[in-house]
């Protein structure tokens, strides 16, 4: 006679398969799409794994600290996540801290005392919280997918804070429940980004095309790239950045050495301009003889001014010409975002280029200037400009 599998241990199988599910299929489409954090959530599922055998097998010291390395991972792989995010350099930072640093340390603790883990989960959750809502508007709509899992994963940390040694069947199949919720979701919001990000970088690979002279974008692939960047500002609130990027040596360098030196300094520049762009939502486009165009794609005016546009700056300071050795690039960058309403890509580069050159009559020592869409010159002033 066969002895009843109970309910509980159907339940507990269940959940612990679908983890061991989770991390096969996260480990297959992390080699085949490169993801790597894909990879970083097959380890943190791994480690979910590992801390309900620890309550299965009614280890009174191993939960806790066990539970804790699960949130360590996550970290590691929230920071893969939103690496596209502006701005969130200094919270990235302390998410690496946090996670790969303080966690472990606490799962030490937690060996001793079971608070361990209720401090150390909620300082990772406010950590957590702080990064989502930076990075928010950046992140739709796969980034909802995250909230439940979160939650989840506190909830299992709690569970194990008020559920006392020994731990029963219960205990182990109500762990399991809320760990498979965290990875489930986790899984799916980061399966979401991947294509998201994958059809992005398709779209730019299948526009690659590309200025013979510069290796820049041409201006058709600029005007593409714009309208795409509308599209995603009304859709989903992400905010994309336009820069007319002027090189204001360019005309010394060609008097004191030649028009071939002035020539290698606009190819130098655009090289340069090029390595300063990091992110796949960034191109550079050459439309004038001295000025680049660079649209920077998820970020605010203030973000692509410290990041984007100062690398640009120190990138013409870097070192001299070749052909030019007592030469620097020396860049002016006026920058406004990509308005929602239907104004045509060229219409806005000729109102960044008009105001490009207002500072170059002004004489203006500030080499990034920000400029609001009212601070633009209107259509009737493009038509008829005052003397």
């Amino acid at each position: 006679m066969t002895d009843r599998i109970d309910p509980e241990q159907l339940w507990l199988g269940a959940c612990v398969g679908a983890q061991v599910l989770l991390v096969v299929l996260c480990v297959i489409n992390a080699n085949v799409h490169r993801e790597r954090a894909l990879l970083l959530h097959a380890a943190a599922t791994l480690m979910a794994v590992v801390a309900v055998q620890a309550v299965i097998g009614n280890h009174p010291l191993l939960p806790p600290a066990v539970l804790l390395l699960v949130p360590a991972l996550a970290g590691l792989q929230l920071m893969d996540l939103v690496s596209h995010g502006g701005g969130l350099r200094q919270l990235r930072r302390w998410l690496l801290a946090v996670s790969a640093l303080v966690l472990p340390l606490l799962a030490i603790g937690a060996v001793y005392s079971p608070w361990a883990l209720a401090g150390g989960m909620v300082l990772w959750i406010a950590l957590v919280i702080l990064v989502l809502l930076r990075a928010w508007r950046q992140s739709q709509p796969w980034v909802w997918w995250l909230l439940p899992g979160l939650a989840a994963l506190a909830l299992a940390g709690l569970a194990v804070v008020v559920d006392k040694p020994p731990y029963d069947i219960d205990d182990a199949v109500r762990l399991a429940a809320l760990l498979t919720v965290w990875a489930t979701c986790t899984y799916v919001g980061t399966g979401w980004r991947g294509r998201i990000f994958g059809e992005t970088r398709a779209r730019v690979q299948g526009s690659n095309t590309v200025d013979p002279l510069t290796g820049l974008a041409t201006p058709l692939v600029l005007a593409q790239r714009m309208l795409a960047a509308r599209y995603l500002t009304r859709r989903y609130g992400h905010p994309s950045v336009l820069m007319v990027v002027h090189i204001e040596n360019l005309p010394a360098i060609a008097t004191e050495f030649g028009l071939e030196a002035a020539e290698s300094a606009v190819l130098a520049a655009a090289s340069r301009v090029r390595e300063s762009l990091m992110r796949d939502g960034d191109v550079a486009a050459r439309l004038a003889h001295s000025r680049i165009d660079v649209l920077a794609g998820g970020a605010a005016p203030g973000e692509a001014a410290a990041t984007v546009a100062t690398r640009i700056l120190v990138a013409g300071l870097k070192e001299p010409l070749e052909a030019a050795r007592a030469e620097y690039l020396r860049f002016r960058i006026v920058l406004g975002t990509i308005p929602v309403d239907d104004t045509p890509p060229r219409e806005l580069l000729y109102k960044l280029n008009l105001r490009m050159d207002q500072e170059l009559r002004a004489g203006s020592e500030r080499r990034i200037v920000t400029v609001a869409q009212d601070e633009l010159p209107t259509v009737p002033d493009l038509l008829n400009p005052t003397p």
